[in-house]
């Protein structure tokens, strides 16, 4: 989030009505500056690769878009709402660590608008907490990940002399961060099936098939890799065709 992003967020957070009445402008805003950019992208893009939810990321070629752009280039892109892209115009899809931002219905809501903007054959990455994993912290999950839980903990102020306990990385996965709705695999997968999505399959963190997906997942340069590498679930999906 850029700096004048964030001092607009502090400055209006203690007022329901200024929260309200800012953000709405705020979208509004966003929203006419839209159109502008997602025309320059186009044009100078004919291979069409979004990213949503994309936070600080930035790749060459991809269209980044969020809720709260954080720089010039970020288009603006609410899950809740339809896409601001036609039928079967877009080639690639990749969310890290967004869908569980929002709650399940929202979440539903946006598979199915990923579904309905890819081209047949294209393909959507999705990356997000693995519920099954988090789970698994509190049942002696070995050393190596038991450090990590440590570790996570201290990084997040908690007392040293308790941060041997993984039930705080665990909260902070669950409710922390605005997480909202976490999936197991099955759960991911079923919602990518019901929006229409075949081919599903789960890869490591960085590892795929895809060329145009080498390279692409970025949540580990912000958070500690191999933390990452261990609570992320990351499907890929194909749009039949």
């Amino acid at each position: 989030m850029s700096g004048a992003a964030r001092r607009v967020r502090e400055a209006v957070s203690g007022s329901p009505f200024l929260t309200q009445t800012t953000q709405s402008g705020w979208t509004v805003a966003q929203k006419a500056m839209r159109g502008r950019k997602l025309k320059a992208y186009f044009a100078a893009n004919p291979r069409v690769r979004l990213m949503i939810g994309s936070g600080p990321s930035k790749l060459d070629g991809w269209l980044a878009t969020d809720l709260i752009p954080s720089r010039p280039d970020v288009v603006f892109l609410d899950a809740n709402d339809p896409f601001p892209f036609d039928d079967a115009t877009v080639d690639r899809i990749h969310t890290e660590h967004m869908i569980e931002h929002v709650d399940h219905p929202v979440g539903t809501h946006m598979l199915a608008e990923c579904f309905r903007i890819l081209k047949p054959g294209g393909r959507l990455r999705i990356l997000t907490p693995d519920f099954d994993r988090v789970i698994a912290l509190t049942q002696d999950p070995g050393d190596e990940v038991t450090t990590l839980a440590r570790e996570s903990n201290l990084r997040n102020g908690i007392d040293p002399a308790v941060a041997d306990d993984p039930i705080y990385a665990v909260n902070r996965l669950f409710s922390g961060y605005g997480h909202r709705f976490l999936y197991t695999e099955a759960a991911l997968t079923k919602a990518l099936a019901d929006a229409g999505f075949t081919g599903i399959h789960r890869y490591p963190v960085g590892d795929t098939e895809d060329p145009d997906f080498a390279d692409v997942d970025q949540h580990g340069n912000q958070i500690n890799e191999a933390w990452n590498d261990y609570q992320t679930l990351v499907l890929e999906a194909a749009k039949p065709g």
